[in-house]
């Protein structure tokens, strides 16, 4: 019996068991491997057995060449018990962060690549360059994407609050709602200094669909891996 043979056995029912577990859209991809191993196995013991059956008694199968045989057989079933045993603690820990996600909601997070809410007049982020950056340019832009205001700061390195007034480059003031920081920072001659915008607010609602749950702060979602910093508003006013 050759083990090529097994294995594409195996292979064309683990593709069809595949197929037929995407096209239900039920179970996990172990479970389908799991449902393919064992008609993989039962064929396994039938081409094993018709193997004895007809092999040539004054040359038998070594010994060796049947323990390596039943060794790969033992070695996928780990296998696929060890991708269900990972796709377990995958869940669990989906459902973890889903679960603290939700108890954001009415706290005060500070996170990057977020957006800030302009309200009465005004925005604020913080930016910190990594170093220096005299040539450091800064871009507001609305929810849809379009550039509002855009301004050039002091680009020392560190931290530094940057405020809006809500007016574009013309004076023309913005409606309320998320705006977002685009900054460009490069040294004097022209290499790109790492730069970070974070922004803080209240969150009002999290979405918990996706493994990585997106959180709405200041109207605009954010990753919960985004997140930097949690703190509760009652207690610090």
């Amino acid at each position: 019996m050759s083990i090529e043979a097994i294995s594409a056995a195996q292979a064309a029912q683990a593709a069809q068991a595949a197929q037929a577990a995407q096209s239900a859209n039920t179970g996990s991809q172990a479970d389908a491997a799991s449902k393919a191993l064992s008609g993989n196995f039962q064929m396994f013991l039938t081409l094993l057995t018709t193997q004895l059956k007809n092999q040539d008694p004054l040359d038998p199968m070594k010994s060796n060449e049947f323990t390596t045989q039943l060794t790969q057989m033992s070695g996928v079933e780990q296998a696929i018990q060890t991708n269900k045993n990972l796709e377990a603690l995958l869940s669990a820990n989906i459902f973890q962060a889903a679960n603290t996600a939700v108890g954001l909601i009415g706290k005060q997070v500070e996170a990057i690549n977020g957006g800030a809410a302009l309200k009465d007049g005004n925005a604020e982020w913080s930016v910190t360059l990594a170093s220096d950056a005299p040539a450091t340019s800064i871009q507001v832009v609305n929810q849809y994407g379009a550039t509002v205001y855009s301004t050039t700061i002091d680009g020392k390195a560190g931290q530094q609050a940057f405020k809006w007034d809500g007016n574009d480059n013309s004076g023309n003031p913005q409606p309320d709602g998320p705006y977002f920081l685009m900054v460009n920072a490069a040294t004097a001659d022209g290499k790109n200094v790492a730069n970070t915008v974070t922004t803080k607010g209240i969150v009002t609602a999290v979405d918990i669909t996706s493994s990585n749950p997106l959180i709405t702060v200041n109207g605009a979602q954010i990753k919960y891996s985004d997140v930097t910093n949690v703190t509760d508003p009652a207690a610090s006013s």
